[in-house]
């Protein structure tokens, strides 16, 4: 059975997000060794970026209909900023609060557009943000966005499927 949604189909929703946005430069998705290449390689990321971090999921419903309630976290952020440039880190995150802004209203708005697996399922109250200086990356500052996309989630064993994870 296909799904209504994917990790995949979430990364490329993202990506395509950043490459539509008009300040974002970069995508990393959720492997850090991706982040990590891309910070040390020759030339370094480009400011500021977006990454993908995080998509945990929750089951819920009654017998006859389940929900599977995605919670999808991001980051928008800035490299090599110094931990002596208190200016740059206070405009690193006042920057990346206006474009993760933009980013869920986008969100918001692709979420009222009929057709489409976004459609009436994004969560405008579970929205949350807050900024952060990266403890293990030095120069990395920004800010991190939550929010939660509500979806239906048929619970349907396929015989054919079954069959595969328990040989007979």
């Amino acid at each position: 059975m296909e799904r209504i949604l994917t990790f995949e189909m979430v990364e490329d929703y993202l990506k395509s997000l950043s490459v539509r946005h008009v300040d974002i430069k970069d995508f990393v998705g959720t492997s850090i060794s991706e982040l990590a290449t891309k910070l040390t390689a020759h030339g370094g990321i480009k400011s500021p970026f977006m990454v993908f971090y995080s998509l945990s999921s929750q089951l819920s419903g009654t017998k006859q209909r389940s929900f599977n309630t995605r919670r999808i976290s991001f980051a928008i952020a800035f490299a090599g900023i110094s931990r002596e440039d208190f200016q740059r880190q206070k405009q690193a995150k006042n920057e990346a609060e206006q474009i993760g802004l933009d980013v869920l209203s986008r969100i918001n708005y692709d979420s009222k557009v009929q057709g489409t697996w976004l459609y009436d399922n994004f969560l405008k109250d579970s929205v949350v943000y807050e900024d952060y200086e990266d403890e293990e990356v030095e120069g990395l500052y920004g800010m991190d966005f939550h929010f939660e996309l509500k979806l239906p989630e048929p619970l349907v064993a396929v015989p054919c499927q079954c069959r595969k994870l328990h040989p007979r």
